[in-house]
């Protein structure tokens, strides 16, 4: 009994052994097919562009009436929309250099013709807004000292590694009280005109 007993104990031994050598043979052969016969592969390169562009969505002149009386301290705002895919620079030059009196020229009569103001301007872009400097109105003639005043597209306000699709610049002028400075202002229509462009940062 007792032999009988161990040869059935080799005999399962043996058939274990058997069986794992037969799955692990099996697992030799699986692992090693797809050496076999590989296919050729094709690669295929898809190439395309998106041209920079920069510039205001709308056309439309902008225009303000300042309150009543230029005399007055006031604060304007003014919105554009941008659409830059690329960075840029926004800049501005003002036409007189100050609101200008359009109905009367200087006459020595002690009364000031023209009134400085001061321009301000904001760029929002995918990294944060961009603020600029506060710039006297004499300072934004063409070549004038301000850092942003250019009417070159591309110069002027940088957005630096910004981007601005469907963003805003804003402008914000404004001018003091007359009464604190030196002389009133003769009666007429005061005027100035502001320029702005917009492109691809040069």
């Amino acid at each position: 009994m007792i032999a009988r007993l161990r040869c059935m104990t080799c005999a399962h031994a043996l058939n274990a052994i058997n069986a794992a050598l037969k799955l692990t043979f099996a697992s030799l052969i699986l692992s090693a097919s797809p050496a076999f016969g590989q296919a050729d592969a094709i690669i295929i390169d898809v190439n395309a562009d998106i041209a920079p562009r920069c510039g205001f969505i709308g056309t439309s002149p902008l225009s303000a009436t300042a309150p009543r009386d230029l005399e007055n301290a006031a604060q304007l705002r003014f919105r554009l929309k941008l659409d830059c895919n690329t960075p840029f620079s926004l800049g501005v030059t003002a036409a007189n250099g100050a609101l200008l009196n359009q109905d009367a020229l200087n006459d020595g009569s002690g009364f000031a013709f023209a009134k400085t103001y001061y321009l301000s301007v904001g760029i929002d872009t995918d990294r944060g807004v961009i603020a600029s400097e506060r710039c006297a109105s004499s300072e934004l003639v063409t070549a004038g000292t301000c850092s942003f005043a250019s009417t070159v597209a591309g110069e002027g306000l940088s957005s630096r590694n910004g981007i601005a699709i469907d963003r805003d610049a804003t402008l914000q002028v404004e001018w003091p009280d007359q009464r604190e400075l030196t002389r009133r202002l003769a009666p007429g229509r005061y005027r100035d005109t502001l320029t702005l462009v917009v492109g691809p940062r040069t």
